[in-house]
């Protein structure tokens, strides 16, 4: 059996005051992870719930992107948005209530003179390939994409 080189990403960082927290990523500026003043924090950045969704809606782009080359699938833009909806009792210690998303929508908007049938086959192979998409549907999330064409622009 060949054995294959495994991928390992590390990032550090360090608990400031509050529920603040900064991250660091390879040699890029760190970045603040912290709550809304609502739940105790100071809205200093996102909290990790929302770079979740960020990171699920990135990874599919990116997706995207290799996976239309690979299909010879062109397409001129990408918009997304996603949300998440959870039982906040979990996080707060409530016995039997799960403390991650029940439910992610993922929406897709791709500018392409392609049609639906390219556009199916494009989400399709995305979908098995994203890490992130299969991390939550792996943990039983259900997650509901729609994915639309927006007509390419004319010249």
């Amino acid at each position: 059996m060949t054995q294959h080189q495994m991928a390992v990403l590390r990032v550090n960082g360090k608990a400031e005051k509050g529920l603040e927290n900064t991250v660091n990523v390879r040699d890029l500026p760190a970045f603040s992870v912290d709550e809304p003043e609502r739940l105790g924090g100071t809205n200093t950045g996102p909290n990790p719930l929302e770079y979740f969704l960020g990171a699920l809606s990135a990874c599919t782009s990116i997706m995207v992107a290799y996976v239309a080359k690979e299909q010879n699938f062109n397409y001129e833009g990408l918009e997304y948005d996603a949300s998440g909806t959870l039982d906040p009792r979990g996080f707060r210690g409530v016995e039997g209530v799960q403390t991650y998303f029940q439910s992610v929508q993922l929406n897709m908007v791709v500018e392409t003179g392609e049609d639906e049938d390219a556009l199916e086959r494009l989400k399709e192979a995305v979908e098995k390939r994203c890490p992130l998409y299969n991390l939550l549907k792996d943990a039983g999330v259900e997650v509901n994409s729609h994915w639309t064409i927006k007509q390419k622009s004319q010249l």
